[in-house]
């Protein structure tokens, strides 16, 4: 039963993260270092140590048919299939243009990261391929600001789709305030028509997500939501594997695949939130795709290279990268993440600038505190996977201290105050994260509670 006294539809909502560290306790040789080579023999005791079953949704299948065979086949294959995605997605684009209101839509969130955009794509294109139903994904930015964002650039070139191919946030705009027939949520599970048209919003027949469920769309038929390290995994085990048509699983198991392994950071539940749900998935396209355990770690290092290479972003180009925003209580709260050390920034960039940039941001999203997270492979300890998080608000602004946000942040997370010299009034409160697994899917929630009593 939900807040407002209606019956919850079904859910497989559950948390896989408890059941993530028990299967890597016992698995140590799985960290960043272990090859995804490993992933089969460890997914298969994930499964086995794994009791959860699923309500009214299709059970995970391995397909035992994957090509088996050298990287450099393998992607030769990825390539020779891949034109019949990038045609998929042009005639999506068409059929949108044509009438938004004769078509369902499958919407990544607003972050528009590769986990995203792989879900939206998969969704909609097994969907179409399997059923009478046009399926479109849409990206919730600008087609130009895809740039802020090679890895997924990069992700989809590797698939041979170009980023003129997708259904943007102009094009929603275009639409003439004609509402999809339906709507597919994917990596979030509330929309929030701050991009997209909140009547989107209402029409809301699935929602496949791997955040915390804030109760949003009670009326969705099929709501799984569950706290897994990629919403990929789900995506796979849930639509792409229950298709039944290797044809659909091979021409987007690349994709899915970048999004799992970047989301993991190569499968390390030391640092993220990979369950057995992740192996199982990562394994069974590892498969489809015939790939080595060099080739998935090749695919894995030159992602990762490309999210985090913002050595030449600005502040504004970072904080429009990877950003979200909520209504917590009675404020409004953004939180932008980006790769980025704030000793880096404030070294590149002056103390003016980013102010600047930083008050800009804050009037365009009309938000009344941005929360900044960075992550990023430390230089200063050997490469070691570090976060940082800081909080700034508007000048004119009397209701928020951002030393007393950061204190009931502190409260409630490990944090300690970074020094810095010379720092931008809106990186004053800039701190360590000492739970480096504590990302803007942990942050969130415990956001709500903080802005909740201020």
């Amino acid at each position: 039963m939900g807040a407002d006294g209606r019956q919850r539809p079904r859910s497989a909502h559950r948390r896989a993260e408890p059941r993530a560290r028990g299967a890597i306790a016992r698995a140590p040789d799985v960290t960043t270092r272990a090859v995804v080579g490993a992933v089969a023999s460890r997914a298969r005791g994930a499964r086995e140590t794994s009791g959860a079953t699923r309500v009214g949704v299709a059970r995970v299948t391995r397909d035992a048919n994957g090509v088996v065979g050298r990287a450099g086949r393998a992607r030769a294959m990825t390539r020779a299939s891949s034109d019949a995605l990038d045609v998929f997605l042009r005639d999506a684009r068409d059929a949108f243009a044509r009438d938004a209101s004769a078509v369902a839509v499958c919407l990544g969130n607003e972050a528009c990261d590769l986990d995203s955009v792989a879900c939206a794509v998969a969704v909609a294109y097994a969907e179409s391929m399997t059923t009478k139903r046009t399926v479109v994904p849409v990206v919730q930015c600008e087609r130009k600001d895809l740039a802020l964002r090679p890895d997924v650039v990069l992700a989809l070139r590797s698939v041979g789709v170009s980023v003129e191919s997708l259904t943007c946030a102009e094009d929603a705009a275009a639409a003439d305030g004609r509402t999809p027939s339906e709507t597919r949520l994917v990596d979030h599970n509330a929309h929030t028509g701050r991009v997209i048209p909140a009547s989107w919003g209402e029409r809301v027949v699935r929602i496949i997500d791997h955040h915390e469920d804030i109760g949003a769309h009670a009326e969705a038929a099929e709501r799984t939501i569950e706290l897994v390290g990629s919403c990929s995994s789900l995506v796979y085990r849930d639509v792409v594997a229950p298709s039944g048509r290797e044809d659909i699983a091979r021409n987007v198991a690349r994709l899915l695949l970048g999004a799992i392994i970047l989301d993991t950071r190569m499968l390390d539940a030391s640092t993220t939130r990979a369950s057995p749900v992740d192996f199982a998935a990562a394994e069974a396209l590892q498969k489809l795709l015939g790939w080595d355990e060099g080739a998935v770690r090749e695919e894995y290092e030159a992602l990762s290279r490309a999210r985090h290479d913002q050595s030449s972003f600005t502040c504004a180009q970072l904080l429009a990268k990877d950003y979200k925003q909520w209504k917590m209580g009675r404020f409004e709260v953004g939180i932008a993440s980006f790769g980025v050390r704030v000793q880096d920034l404030i070294a590149r960039q002056d103390a003016a600038s980013i102010d600047a940039e930083c008050e800009e941001f804050i009037a365009k999203h009309g938000i009344d505190a941005l929360i900044m997270m960075t992550s990023f492979e430390n230089p200063d300890e050997g490469g070691a996977f570090a976060r940082q998080i800081a909080a700034t608000t508007p000048r004119s602004s009397d209701d928020l201290d951002t030393a007393d946000i950061m204190a009931k942040i502190g409260a409630a997370t490990d944090v300690t105050p970074l020094t810095l010299p010379h720092a931008p009034r809106a990186l004053h409160s800039a701190h360590a994260q000492l739970d480096v697994k504590a990302s803007r899917k942990k942050i969130a929630p415990i956001l709500f509670d903080v802005f909740a009593d201020l």
